[in-house]
């Protein structure tokens, strides 16, 4: 039995209350749990007039697709740049009217194409390009992804996360055939072509991916990064020192400072291919106010995505300088984390995460769409021992179909 949006906001408690008196607080409906949670609340605890955190997980797009007789909150925070063009959710949103103007990449992802207003504001963004390891262990990272190969055992890859694995198709991708991924979502923002799933240079990249998970892994391995989460990989490369390399966002650092202790690691972006450029793939989580909820949520919205000003403390300054969050507005001041926010704040190349912008049957999620077909991909290869050419043929002909199925 589905859970409507009533049923679903009794079921989860208000977990942060900010401000008093008889006012109905603002509703807002969030994914995250644990330590970005309750950085999150940290800092609505700062706002002047009561808020209710509503921390939806994975429940979010049914809470904001749900039937419109429904209770929704006020205002929410979406994850997935695919949820805000949902055609359901895209009219449940209030126009952001913004007393900031957003970087121009980003300002253009939050635009419906041939239109004029912004969806949203950007709260975080995510440099999804970087590959870790631990500090002076690599003086000279590989040049080129045609030739790199992570010898056997040291990459770590939390695929119990189907998110990590797209992560590195995405970047495969991206880097192998980048018309393949313009194709699919232009970065001019016009509608793409699912079509593109079928051509031979999908395939292509996705032989290229099979092959160096292959390479990377024996079967035991690989069973037991199927059951790793995002952290515990991280940890296999700085606590326990099992691996030497793990593909990681940049919000990797806070495990790595947390687990292992500050200035232990060092990161270089993900290989290019040949003359092409290298990857950027960029992610983020979008502040919107809906249509039915409370007209002041705007308000909290521009609050929320606001850029402070220099000197300026507060929570969320404080959660910028640990490390672990990056905006379109504020360079972080951890020297490892400066690079990455400069390229995202230049976007020059950048690509949002193709996953996430995904609607229909390849719509990311643990066991479903894209994040299932990759998983099978890397099961197959490492587990399986299925030959990548036949593994990436297998993984293309699911692409399509479930393309197929999502345009029409």
């Amino acid at each position: 039995m589905s859970l409507s949006r009533r049923g679903l906001l009794a079921a989860i408690p208000a977990v942060a209350l900010a401000g008093c008196g008889a006012e109905r607080p603002l509703r807002v409906a969030v994914v995250w749990s644990g330590d970005e949670l309750r950085r999150f609340l940290d800092v609505v605890k700062e706002y002047g007039r009561p808020v209710s955190v509503y921390s939806a997980g994975d429940n979010i797009a049914a809470l904001l697709r749900g039937p419109a007789e429904e209770v929704i909150p006020d205002a929410a925070v979406i994850p997935r740049l695919g949820l805000l063009f949902d055609p359901v959710v895209q009219r449940r949103i209030r126009p952001w009217t913004g007393g900031h103007e957003q970087p121009a990449f980003w300002r253009g992802l939050v635009t419906p194409y041939g239109g004029r207003e912004e969806l949203g504001a950007w709260f975080k963004i995510a440099h999804k390009s970087l590959v870790w390891h631990r500090a002076g262990e690599f003086a000279e990272p590989p040049a080129d992804l045609d030739t790199w190969r992570p010898a056997r055992g040291t990459l770590a890859i939390g695929a119990a996360d189907g998110w990590t694995l797209s992560d590195w198709f995405e970047n495969v991708l991206l880097a192998r055939a980048p018309e393949v991924y313009n194709g699919l979502f232009p970065p001019s923002g016009e509608p793409g072509n699912p079509a593109w799933w079928g051509v031979a240079r999908t395939e292509e990249a996705l032989e290229l991916l099979a092959t160096i998970w292959r390479e990377a892994f024996d079967r035991d391995q690989g069973r037991r990064a199927l059951t790793m989460q995002f952290h515990d990989s991280v940890l296999d490369v700085f606590v326990y020192r099992t691996a030497d390399l793990v593909a990681a966002p940049d919000f990797a650092l806070p495990v790595i400072d947390r687990y292992a202790g500050k200035g232990v690691a060092g990161h270089f972006r993900f290989p290019r291919w040949r003359d092409n450029p290298p990857p950027l793939v960029v992610g983020g989580d979008v502040a919107v106010a809906m249509r039915d909820g409370r007209a002041d949520a705007i308000e909290f919205v521009n609050w929320l995505t606001r850029p402070r000003r220099p000197g300026e403390r507060d929570a969320l300054t404080q959660w910028i300088g640990d490390g672990g969050f990056l905006t379109p507005f504020t360079l972080p001041s951890n020297a490892l984390l400066r690079g990455p926010a400069e390229e995202l704040n230049d976007a020059v190349n950048g690509h949002y995460d193709l996953s996430d912008r995904l609607i229909g049957s390849l719509e990311g999620g643990d066991g479903r769409g894209l994040w299932r077909v990759l998983t099978e991909l890397f099961s197959d290869v490492v587990v399986g021992q299925v030959d990548p050419a036949k593994a990436a043929n297998d993984a293309r002909e699911k692409l399509v179909a479930g393309g197929r199925e999502g345009s029409s």
